[in-house]
């Protein structure tokens, strides 16, 4: 069962969002130290859960809608981490500079997360869980549907031998 395209949409955008902060880490020059790269995969590739989370909204949603509240959570923190990320990036001026040829590629990758980030706030927000009733979700909030052999005529069958 698919989702609505919007999630596999932002699981594409949450990808490219993980290779625009190694561009903006090597924009302002971060990448020239072994260590510092290091620490930035190690920093960042927690990054690539929130394009999972969303893949797999996307895949069934009725299955995977309960990670919601988690994803939103941690695009809310990323969102406030954000902030003094960009306070740093005004005052750098490699982040003004020309990368690869393009002039102002920091501000530019910059801007790019906080709109991903919060584009994908807002889907996580404003999006709806799937409805009861719906295949793959019980009818009864809280009791889980019995799966083969886990029916009480199932289990008094398997009692009774």
């Amino acid at each position: 069962m698919r989702g609505k395209a919007v999630h596999i949409i932002a699981a594409i955008a949450e990808s490219l969002r993980f290779l625009a902060v190694a561009f903006l880490a090597f924009s302002v020059g971060a990448l020239l130290s072994p260590s510092v790269s290091s620490l930035l995969r190690y920093a960042a590739a927690p990054q690539l859960l929130f394009a999972a989370g969303f893949f797999f909204m996307w895949l069934d949603p009725a299955r995977y809608s309960s990670y919601r509240p988690l994803l939103a959570i941690g695009k809310a923190a990323s969102a406030v981490c954000f902030l003094p990320l960009a306070g740093a990036l005004i005052r750098d001026p490699a982040a003004m500079g020309s990368t690869f040829g393009i002039a102002y590629l920091g501000v530019i990758l910059a801007f790019f997360l906080v709109v991903v980030d919060l584009s994908s706030l807002c889907i996580l927000m404003l999006g709806s869980p799937p409805k009861a009733g719906a295949p793959g979700l019980p009818d009864a909030p809280g009791r889980p549907e019995p799966g083969v052999g886990q029916s009480p005529g199932d289990i008094e069958r398997v009692e009774d031998l």
